[in-house]
């Protein structure tokens, strides 16, 4: 039993297989051993008979009829599938296998002269090889998610490797002993062994446990194989690769068999050769299955894992070229018999985890089969026609090769896309936009872009108008003036204040008296952009125009007189002085101040607001700032604009503390971008000295990010080192945001790499103090004294720690959406987090083929580990690499982070263990930037000197 249990131990910690997923593991290696190891009994038995009979002369016609008789086959097998059960279809297999190698034993040992008939059981065995592999991984896929199989596939498919290595050595042994025919026999025998344990599988693991593949599924049925493989883009492409694949290894195969048909004539030593070679690759492919297949895997991903096999191939025919020799086809075969057993099978079938277990049953034989026999067959025709018909020399068949193995790696790049894809699509969260956005408006022919404008201004919405008007004004053209014109009839009053500012920058015609009228409508923006054109058109008589309407009764045009004055005259403080401007704005206040009318009191502040910002007088600045609390949106955005038109330094802390407040966030992020770039360096520092409070700072990085420069980019780098984290991920996302819209400003990619690999190792040394107090806390609870105090303080650094593990999550898929595209990124934390057991396993593996390598090593075992909540396991210690820090170790860990709030924690909770061996520790933080900090832990210090 010991041993035993040691043995159990041993395979669970090196082959990092989980103990409830043993047995069935153990199981399934067996059943793929007993499957390759007839396979590799019956093929170099047939192979040897049917090449001694027939020459390698005949193989391609062998592989043409294969092909043939798959396809044909293929459609039987379909129609099974929609009528019977998966289980029945692979007992079935397995039988009929059994009872056909007895009949090919018991015909071959009555020497019948079979000649061409020994084109039935080669073709039988090349079927059988793909079908019984095909249906064995199927069945493994039903039993594993992604990562599960990710894990556990390297070990299951050593035991096709090992039963490769067996099959070889026995056939080589046995062939000394008795007849190639009666191998067969043995085979058979050897095969009926996989019936009980498969049906096992099944009953315990599938109908006991209800997997997940056959509980939630929908019905394909009717459709045919080819057609849902045509609708999978996946899927093609995988069709693609193992098509090309198989080519590639029927030529090299080819070659493989002609160099040794040539060369050893006696049957028992070509059997015998073919044997031990199968058998030595086979030996081979077990060691780097066992021992880097699950590491090559993990490390390359999927995709990538998928180029070994092809690159060696390459290599070994680039090198044929040259020297065209038997060991230079060994060297290849290696190369394809050690890979393609190892890390591209374990690579290939793990490509099929994320279709649907429906979609899979009907594909997956499909291609496995049909697919790989119709490559074969395609193999065939070209060896006929044009290796053999065209009598060609060998090494026509290396570049041809070549030329294939060229294609492949293409697609394999192609099919790495499309399982990230698959994955992808599997996270899509996203809901259906709603009919509102999907609706598209009718777009308005264009002809020109002047035309268009025009056609806008003339037939628009009120909202059109709008939105081309604000962008004709950033660029006055007099080629527009006739029909902004036109929009001085129009019914809005927003559409007529708005043409005629864009009219007050145009000179073609003087309209003074088209717009004189608007002055009387009730709109007061209106009105005041009437009388300031007025002005503006009558700029050499202004005091005409000011005479005119000074002693007005309308209280809309005295407003509009003020606003007009203030904003024509705003850098004329000449003018200003000779219009006594400041008599008026103190009558106007003090009118304000009389008045009890809500709506004239409104209207006036306005104009009174306007008037101040426009001219720029400072001592009348208090008045902006009370209107700052004003309950009313639109009086508080209005003081806010205004005061931003100062540009003065002193206004800006003012301005910042509105960003707080949502009604009049969006104009004080306005205000201060109307700072021009110079604030950028400004917001920054004050930021990161904590001048603003932290609810208002946190907003402080996007309206750095709406300047959209490299200065921009620069700031937001300053910012994400700030001790608050709501900054910290606000200016992450400001940088994201740059980063994608605009791809010209430069965010180096080390330098978020850094960020992220910091934040890893700062949750992976979060997760290390959690423990290390969870132990203390432990020891404590069993020295059975009270120490509630203590324990209360330790319960509140584990809490702060806690949320810390969050917040670090949250920043280090903040930094991955700067790296990778966010919308792809962001929604996988919320997957692993709270998704459903499968929707984390697809998150995690989708992780896992998009990261780079050094950043998958990190973070991957981390995002596994988030999904465990209760208790940090020695498992999950090993898994992180996590430091088990002492008491003492841990408090300076921690008071050495930049961080206050942990900092207080743990001088609380050294303050209440109360030993004097812990002032070194308080000592550290003596100095420390924190007023409060510094007086925490003076005032310790002093309490621990004083013990005995």
């Amino acid at each position: 039993m010991p041993n035993t249990k040691g043995l159990k131990a041993y395979l669970l910690r090196v082959f990092d297989i989980n103990e409830d997923e043993l047995q069935k593991t153990l199981l399934l290696q067996l059943n793929i051993f007993l499957i390759v190891t007839t396979l590799l009994i019956v093929k170099p038995t047939i192979n040897s008979i049917f090449l001694s009979e027939l020459t390698a002369k005949a193989l391609p016609i062998g592989y043409i009829l294969t092909a043939i008789f798959a396809v044909v086959g293929s459609y039987f097998y379909d129609k099974a599938l929609e009528n019977l059960p998966l289980i029945k279809i692979i007992t079935r297999t397995f039988l009929g296998s059994v009872l056909t190698l007895i009949l090919f034993g018991i015909a071959l040992n009555l020497h019948l002269g079979l000649s061409y008939l020994l084109y039935i059981p080669y073709v039988f065995i090349a079927i059988y090889g793909l079908l019984t592999t095909s249906q064995f991984w199927l069945f493994a896929n039903m039993l594993y998610n992604a990562r599960e199989a990710k894990r556990v596939f390297g070990f299951i498919g050593a035991g096709a490797i090992a039963g490769g290595i067996a099959g070889g050595y026995i056939t080589s042994l046995l062939s000394l002993f008795m007849p190639s025919e009666d191998l067969l026999f043995v085979a058979a025998g050897l095969l009926f062994c996989c019936i009980p344990i498969t049906r096992y599988l099944w009953r315990i693991e599938i109908i006991k446990h209800h997997s997940r593949f056959v509980t939630h599924k929908t019905t394909q049925n009717g459709q045919s194989p080819i057609k849902l493989i045509k609708q999978s883009h996946l899927l093609s492409l995988l069709g693609i690769v193992i098509g090309i694949s198989v080519i590639v290894a029927k030529l090299v195969d080819y070659q493989y068999s002609h160099y040794a048909s040539e060369l050893i004539e006696d049957p028992e030593e070509l059997t015998a050769f073919f044997g031990f070679w199968l058998s030595t690759l086979s030996v081979i492919s077990l060691v780097i299955q066992l021992f880097f297949t699950k590491h090559i895997v993990g490390t390359f991903g999927v995709g990538k894992s998928l180029l070994w096999l092809p690159m060696g191939i390459l290599f070994g025919s680039i090198l044929l070229v040259f020297i065209p020799e038997l060991w230079v086809i060994v060297i290849i075969k290696i190369a394809d018999g050690s890979l393609k057993q190892s890390v591209n099978k374990a690579a290939t079938e793990l490509l099929v985890i994320p279709i649907p277990i429906d979609i899979k049953k009907k594909t997956k034989t499909f291609i496995d089969v049909v697919i790989d026999s119709i490559a074969t067959g395609v193999a065939g025709f070209l060896l006929i026609f044009i290796i053999n018909g065209l009598q060609l020399h060998r090494i026509y068949v290396s570049l041809l090769t070549i030329a294939f193995i060229c294609t492949w790696i293409y697609f394999i790049f192609k099919v790495r896309k499309a399982y990230i894809r698959a994955f992808r699509n599997l996270l899509d969260t996203s809901h259906p936009k709603s009919n509102k956005e999907e609706e598209h408006k009718p777009e308005l022919p264009v002809t020109s872009i002047i035309n268009s404008i025009k056609r806008v201004f003339e037939q628009g919405t009120e909202s059109q108008i709008l939105h081309m008007l604000n962008r004709t004004l950033e660029q006055p053209d007099e080629r527009f003036f006739t029909a902004i014109k036109g929009l001085l009839s129009h019914s809005s009053p927003k559409v007529k204040a708005l043409a005629i500012e864009n009219l007050y920058f145009l000179k073609k015609e003087d309209l003074s008296s088209t717009i004189e009228p608007l002055m009387y409508d009730p709109d007061q923006e209106l009105t005041t952009n009437a009388l300031r054109y007025i002005i503006h058109k009558n700029r050499k008589h202004p005091k005409a125009v000011f005479e005119k309407y000074v002693n007005s009764e309308d209280e809309s045009i005295k407003n509009a007189l003020l606003v007009s004055l203030s904003l024509e005259f705003q850098h004329k403080q000449k003018l200003l002085q000779k219009f006594e401007f400041e008599t008026w704005l103190n009558k106007a206040i003090e009118e304000h101040q009389n008045s009890k009318d809500p709506v004239y009191k409104k209207n006036k502040i306005l104009s009174i607001l306007e008037a101040i910002g426009h001219s720029k007088l400072k001592k009348y600045d208090y008045i902006l700032k009370t209107e700052f609390d004003n309950e009313d949106p639109e009086i508080a955005n209005a003081a806010i604009t205004n005061l931003g038109n100062f540009k003065s330094r002193d206004y800006i802390e003012a301005i910042v503390s509105q960003l707080s407040r949502k009604d009049t966030r969006t104009t004080a992020m306005q205000a201060l971008k109307d700072y021009g770039p110079n604030i950028i360096e400004v917001l920054v520092q004050k930021t990161l000295h904590k001048d603003f409070s932290i609810d208002d700072a946190h907003f402080i990085p996007p309206v750095i990010e709406s300047f959209a420069s490299q200065q921009a980019v620069d700031g937001l780098i300053e910012l994400i080192d700030t001790t608050e984290h709501a900054v910290t991920i606000a200016a992450i996302e400001s940088l994201q945001h740059l980063k994608w819209k605009y791809p010209s400003l430069k965010i180096k990619d080390q330098f978020v790499v850094d960020k992220i690999l910091d934040e890893c190792h700062l949750y992976q040394s979060t997760l290390s103090s959690i423990h290390s107090q969870i132990i203390l806390d432990f020891k404590e609870k069993n020295k059975q004294k009270d120490h509630s105090a203590i324990d209360d303080a330790r319960r509140g650094l584990m809490r702060i720690l806690e949320q810390r593990l969050d917040r670090q999550l949250h920043r280090i898929f903040k930094f991955l959406g700067i790296k990778y595209p966010p919308h792809e990124i962001e929604p996988i934390l919320d997957i692993i987090i709270n998704g459903e057991e499968e929707q984390r396993t697809n998150a995690i593996e989708f992780l896992d083929n998009v990261l780079d390598m050094h950043l998958k090593r990190e973070l991957i075992p981390i995002a596994e580990s988030v999904i465990i909540t209760d208790k940090i396991s020695e498992e999950m210690i090993q898994k992180l690499n996590l430091t088990v820090y002492s008491e003492s170790e841990c408090y300076k860990v921690l008071l050495q982070r930049h961080d206050i709030k942990i900092k207080h924690a743990v001088l609380y909770l050294i303050e209440k263990i109360n030993q004097k061996k812990f002032i070194p520790l308080v000592d550290i933080v003596l100095n420390d930037q924190s007023k409060t900090v510094r007086q925490q832990a003076q005032n310790i210090r002093e309490q621990l000197q004083a013990l005995p």
